[in-house]
């Protein structure tokens, strides 16, 4: 077991009660010291079994043993589960994950081992996983580092037995209704009698995967995507590039925003026919709310609800407004990237507002037309019309807030109240 990489840092071990948890904490202990590591416990009761409240306080006394911090988290994964359509292990992995990142630590030690290993290679290649999948765990993943992932459960039990460690048994590791639990009790211990290594080599196979994966992984991350609060876009030439590498780009832009699990090579197969074939403005939903669309120039994925159409206005005066929670700024100086327009040629009583049906837009320089005609041919993507900011009277549309200006309102030689409007987009602070 490789210790080296905690060395000056902050460790929170992973315990369930189980014997593979139990295990590492006891090791991590006495191998850790002269590093300078800090060590701490950190459980998560999913409130599925039970015995689960039995087993996190036989976690805190032990942690209390070792004379370490104890950090405890309680879930409710069924009712997640039923909420978001989940499997419970599904719902328990997410919500377990999700504690972890509350935790203050440096890494998160995980007790997964040579056969947690096989298994879940085996799962992901059975669900139609691509590459990524096929690789299975990685030893050290960003935070999370799991030091048996090269241990055999063997060992792990006959070190247990040798130091008379106590742990808790989690019977329904022996129900073969759940897919790893099938894998275990059942499909592997068929499989070794054909082969006794064959959880080694199901792991060897994961590790001949890898070196092909990280080099796609290296060739993926060339390829620039662009990134704004709660949406993630690739452009097409990311689709000409291979499958494995457009692949990549997808996953890449799942975990960007927040999924790192269960987008499966069916969903990727399905981004890039929508990419390939799909009309413009076409959708399709991935796990966890992902919403991925076909615009003009590329696939964008956006993770929530999307924006509503609302009612709201605000009345328009020529001078800077608040509307719908951003700065729309009028002035006489000539804005960088504002808009141009003659104030004297709009109506009394024109307002701030987003689209609606039966808006119509005179183009600059050009005939009557929908404002939906209008925005189709400028090429402004379904979802995002809805956001725009409008200077309008009715039904008439003058300016389409960083887009265009109508004939209407346009300055001319004759034109005296020159004015400029944009909207003022905050800055991020860095």
């Amino acid at each position: 077991m490789f210790v080296e990489i905690f060395k000056g840092k902050k460790v929170a071990v992973a315990v369930s009660g189980g014997i593979d948890s139990v295990v590492l904490l006891d090791r991590l202990v006495k191998e850790t010291k002269g590093l300078d590591v800090t060590l701490s416990v950190v459980n998560v009761d999913h409130c599925i079994r039970e015995e689960s409240a039995s087993d996190s306080l036989f976690v805190k006394e032990l942690a209390a043993f070792y004379g370490l911090p104890f950090f405890p988290f309680k879930v409710d994964a069924l009712t997640y589960a039923e909420e978001n359509g989940l499997s419970e292990e599904t719902a328990a992995r997410v919500l377990r994950y999700g504690c972890f990142e509350n935790v203050d630590c440096d890494y998160i030690a995980l007790a997964h081992h040579m056969s947690d290993q096989a298994e879940s290679i085996l799962m992901h290649i059975l669900r139609g996983s691509g590459s990524k999948g096929a690789v299975g765990m990685r030893r050290v993943n960003g935070r999370y580092v799991r030091p048996f992932l090269d241990t055999p459960k063997e060992d792990i039990e006959r070190y247990a037995a040798e130091k008379g460690l106590k742990y808790v048994v989690d019977k329904t590791n022996f129900e073969n209704d759940k897919t790893r639990n099938f894998l275990r009790n059942v499909v592997f211990e068929e499989l070794k009698k054909i082969n006794p290594k064959a959880i080694e080599n199901v792991c060897r196979f994961g590790e001949n995967v890898l070196g092909d994966v990280e080099f796609i992984e290296r060739e993926a991350d060339k390829i620039n995507l662009e990134e704004e609060k709660g949406k993630v876009k690739i452009s097409f030439s990311a689709f000409d590039k291979g499958e494995a590498l457009a692949a990549k780009c997808i996953f890449n832009a799942a975990s960007k925003l927040g999924v790192d699990f269960d987008i499966e090579n069916r969903h990727v197969k399905s981004v890039a026919a929508l990419a390939e074939k799909g009309e413009s403005g076409s959708r399709l939903d991935l796990p966890y709310g992902i919403k991925v669309f076909k615009d003009y120039d590329g696939i964008t994925f956006l993770r929530g609800d999307e924006k509503e159409k609302n009612n709201c206005e605000t009345e328009f005066k020529n001078e800077t407004v608040f509307f719908d929670g951003r700065e729309i700024e009028v002035s006489r100086s000539l804005l960088d990237g504002g808009l141009y327009y003659d104030g004297d040629k709009l109506p009394d009583g024109c307002v701030l507002r987003h689209r609606r049906d039966g808006d119509f837009f005179r183009k600059f320089g050009g005939g009557r037309k929908k404002l939906k005609d209008f925005l189709i041919d400028k090429k402004i993507p379904a979802r995002e019309r809805d956001a725009l900011v409008l200077l309008a009277k009715g039904s008439e549309v003058f300016i389409v807030v960083g887009v265009e200006i109508s004939d209407d309102v346009k300055v001319d030689k004759k034109s005296k109240n020159i004015l400029s409007i944009k909207e003022i987009v905050q800055e991020k602070n860095l």
